[in-house]
């Protein structure tokens, strides 16, 4: 995985090092678009707007698809749900946190694709649907894998392995580390609310525990 994170790396460290220092939502996902383009991803990067979102609100979904994947067709989507009329002015914070959400959605959803590519893109069957309960879905195999992976990436943004892998062993206190007003993982926040301290949370930290051995923090965008 590690070569992907590299990739995804440099195409989020592209565009911030290309893009004016203040700049527009379309100019930022037009020139995203294009480097990973150019680094030849074959994602489908597109925005779609969201009223019920407030005036300058934004956020990231990714979806893959193991069929398309199968199909040699696009199987990773990447879609910016935002409530913005495109005269909001980007500076270097919003870009930095704009590409660091699409990173992690980018690295997430090629998670999904190495999982798939294992079962040579045999069906998953008992993966819940992701418009099912939202407990369901959390505790899905594969996803469990994918965000074990994700919040390995939001720790290692915030803190070294050794810390990070320590702190596992109390991971309700974990959950609840804040780096500023936000939390230092927001994905395992959000396990550890739905589960508590349960069989399943211990083996998302287990999970854990493996991805921050093998991650290379270098190419983690931050």
């Amino acid at each position: 995985m590690n070569i992907i994170l590299e990739r995804v790396y440099r195409v989020c460290k592209t565009v911030q090092e290309e893009i004016p220092e203040i700049t527009k939502f379309k100019k930022i996902m037009t020139r995203t678009r294009k480097v990973f383009k150019q680094q030849e991803f074959d994602i489908d990067l597109k925005s779609k707007r969201d009223k019920t979102l407030n005036n300058d609100g934004w956020y990231v979904m990714a979806y893959y698809d193991s069929d398309n994947d199968a199909n040699q067709e696009t199987a990773v989507e990447v879609i910016v749900y935002h409530n913005l009329d495109g005269t909001e002015e980007f500076g270097p914070r919003q870009v930095k946190l704009f590409l660091m959400e699409i990173f992690d959605a980018v690295t997430h959803e090629y998670r999904h694709q190495y999982q798939s590519m294992r079962r040579d893109h045999r069906d998953h069957t008992n993966r819940a649907p992701s418009n099912g309960p939202y407990s369901e879905y959390l505790a899905d195999y594969d996803e469990l894998d994918a965000y074990a992976f994700s919040i390995a990436i939001e720790l290692l943004r915030v803190m070294d392995q050794y810390r990070a892998r320590r702190n596992l062993s109390r991971i309700s206190v974990l959950s609840k580390m804040r780096t500023g007003p936000v939390y230092s993982s927001p994905t395992l926040r959000a396990y550890v609310e739905n589960f508590g301290l349960t069989p399943l949370t211990k083996k998302l930290a287990k999970k854990i525990y493996l991805h921050l051995e093998t991650i290379d923090k270098r190419y983690i965008f931050m």
